[in-house]
């Protein structure tokens, strides 16, 4: 299996969030019971340490929680998939992390931005929001 986290769900592994003890629970229990690997995006790398540089978080901090993490390359076809994907609202970095979980065949694709959930929906992703009422 493989479950791809966007930087929202990644967040909640570096800062201490009302729904991160049910994210780390879930990781937790796919990694426990299969074959599961979690990726996302070369992208989240620079997302998760200016996140850390904002809230005062070391970067030794980040670096732990991106070790844990299967990056996926981002190479031009990433790029131009993302630039296709539809819906109206997407963002273009939002945009990018579909585009990754959809190359790398994601089997959940967990996130707590609402536009990246509808989305991820939107092109056939099974979305998850552990921790969150939507579950």
């Amino acid at each position: 299996m493989i479950a791809y986290l966007d930087t929202s769900a990644a967040g909640k592994l570096l800062a201490d969030e009302p729904e991160s003890g049910a994210l780390r629970a879930h990781l937790d229990d796919l990694i426990g019971r299969m074959d599961t690997e979690i990726v996302s995006a070369l992208l989240v790398e620079t997302e998760l340490r200016r996140m850390a540089t904002r809230v005062g978080i070391p970067q030794a901090a980040a670096s732990d929680v991106l070790i844990r993490l299967a990056m996926i390359e981002m190479d031009r076809n990433l790029f131009r998939e993302a630039g296709t994907l539809p819906g109206s609202t997407l963002r273009s970095l939002d945009a990018l992390h579909i585009a990754a979980a959809l190359q790398a065949g994601a089997d959940e694709y967990i996130s707590y931005d609402p536009r990246q959930l509808q989305g991820a929906e939107a092109v056939g992703l099974r979305v998850r929001s552990p921790g969150r009422s939507r579950e």
